[in-house]
């Protein structure tokens, strides 16, 4: 008989728990439910994260579960109200009742607390005669009660109660059967004690799918660095540093509530970071406090544990991944793995990111000098131009020819040549700026489109480098030589002029500084003049 009430009893707890689960997906009756099937764990479902989610979202609702389960055991003992107290800081309080009218509050002590303590079941039928308190009050008497340890193994979590007015209410079978739910209780607290930490883990993986995602989404090496530390700081909110490494010197790429207030190139001689760089390792130091060495080339201010993640390709080493934490033990062994996957992710990220970019530089560059090649000096220079029509800023043309290169050739040999070729390149390199385009515009001729740059601004630039490559000595085996350079200087200031005439009055400058005597610079405003 009481197996028979116990497994009623679950059955109708269950019968509700079941029709939550099946009222998710409409079936073609319009009513809501879901389709079971035998698990394949070859295929793929596309509807695998709502699963997890409508799994996360019933294991939330333990309250209403645990209501439901107070009502079926009150129906299965007959009683007038079924109660569960759970220990909170060793009192004993009441989390859930069939009867929140009855204004139910624990008074501490009673069968309620000799229960707790004890960790046994208490039945009894007659609360006056047997001169026991209940250990709690509510509105209407209590005569029977069965009071019954709700435990986790050998640890008290609470006590369930069952009571009733009518005298001799219960028996020891009511006590048993009311054990059973407890231990159905003990179940869904276990579920609950577990759900922050399925729902932390299930929301730091998907941050993990989501930022990996991001790490492929581009080929630019600084996007692809900040989508990594944003990716690592919602797995851990905190300072967070993105070095590139040079040697024994690093470079701040990027950083993350960074509070350096000087430069972004240290020196890391003697340093954890150096040390983790040629360990190849990650290195976690949960309290630095005490730690001898220096973690970083700079002062670490309210900073106590440290997460160091050097990321390599291949043999490569790409950059370190710092995480400077406030608190010592911050970071758990799982957030750290998550990090080094996150970590590993961007590497091959970065490396491509690389490779696609020295790509893109060979394709634009010609391969002795180093400077832009003739084709991409074409296509920046009709860039130039097309953005003059939209602003009226003056540009401006160097062509510089090497003279008597072919001498130079037949005199010292070709090698030699071409060594003049790159330190002529390199003196160009050097003596524009940045924003100017310097280009090997085909054998021994060199261009450079100066931007916002003027005729006086132009030939002050032509002079400049006239001289400076007049003044420096060049070397063959035991011979040393000099070596000069013509220019032909030619300006854009808003008159109406293409592309194609700007290089051709450099041209003409250039042979009229030839033609007089080379190793001189020539505007093509004196030449029209």
């Amino acid at each position: 008989m009481l197996s028979l009430i116990s497994t009623i009893g679950l059955s109708l707890f269950l019968k509700r728990k079941t029709a939550g689960i099946l009222k998710n997906d409409k079936s073609p009756m319009g009513k809501e439910s879901i389709e079971y099937r035998d698990f394949d764990p070859e295929s793929e479902s596309a509807g695998d994260g709502r699963i997890i989610s409508h799994y996360l979202d019933l294991m939330s609702g333990t309250d209403d579960e645990m209501e439901d389960l107070l009502r079926v055991a009150k129906k299965a003992v007959l009683a007038d109200s079924v109660n569960f107290f759970m220990s909170s800081g060793g009192i004993l309080r009441l989390r859930c009742s069939t009867d929140e009218a009855a204004g139910i509050i624990p008074s501490q002590g009673g069968l309620l607390q000799l229960c707790f303590e004890e960790k046994k079941y208490f039945v009894s039928s007659d609360m006056s005669e047997e001169r026991q308190t209940a250990g709690y009050l509510k509105k209407d008497r209590i005569s029977s009660l069965v009071a019954v340890p709700v435990v986790d193994g050998n640890f008290p979590l609470g006590v369930m109660t069952a009571d009733s007015m009518r005298v001799h209410a219960f028996s020891g079978a009511d006590g048993d059967t009311l054990q059973m739910f407890a231990k159905q209780l003990t179940t869904i607290l276990q579920r609950e004690r577990l759900y922050p930490q399925i729902k932390r883990s299930y929301d730091t993986l998907k941050i993990l799918n989501e930022e990996s995602s991001k790490l492929l989404s581009s080929l630019d090496e600084n996007i692809i660095v900040q989508n990594l530390i944003e990716g690592a700081y919602k797995i851990a909110a905190t300072e967070i540093i993105f070095f590139t490494v040079k040697g024994r010197e690093v470079e701040i790429l990027y950083g993350k509530d960074l509070s350096l207030r000087e430069g972004k190139i240290f020196n890391t001689k003697g340093t954890v970071l150096d040390m983790a760089a040629k360990n190849k390792g990650p290195v976690y130091i949960s309290d630095v406090r005490d730690y001898r060495s220096p973690i970083m080339p700079f002062k670490m201010d309210r900073v106590n544990s440290v997460f160091l993640l050097p990321m390599f390709y291949e043999r490569n080493l790409l950059g370190i991944l710092s995480l400077l934490l406030e608190r010592t033990n911050a970071l758990s062994s799982y957030q750290r793995e998550l990090i080094e996957v996150l970590g590993n992710q961007a590497s091959i990220s970065i490396a491509n990111a690389r490779f696609h970019a020295e790509i893109e530089r060979l394709a634009v560059t010609d391969g002795l000098t180093g400077l832009f090649n003739h084709r991409h000096f074409q296509e920046r220079l009709a860039h130039e131009f097309n953005r003059l029509g939209r602003f009226s800023a003056p540009v401006s043309l160097l062509l510089i020819d090497i003279d008597y290169f072919k001498k130079i050739n037949d005199t010292y040999g070709h090698p030699v040549g071409d060594l003049v070729l790159k330190r002529v390149a390199n003196i160009i390199r050097k003596t524009v700026r940045n924003i100017d385009i310097p280009a090997r515009y085909g054998g021994e001729e060199f261009a450079v489109v100066l931007v916002g740059t003027d005729e006086k601004g132009a030939v002050n630039m032509g002079e400049r480098l006239r001289k400076t490559v007049m003044d420096t000595k060049f070397e063959s085996d035991k011979n040393t030589f000099s070596v000069t350079v013509s220019i032909g200087i030619s300006t854009y200031e808003g008159e109406a002029m293409k592309k194609e005439e700007l290089v051709d009055k450099a041209d003409k400058a250039l042979y009229q500084a030839k033609g007089n005597g080379r190793n001189r610079s020539v505007l093509w405003s004196d030449v029209a003049g």
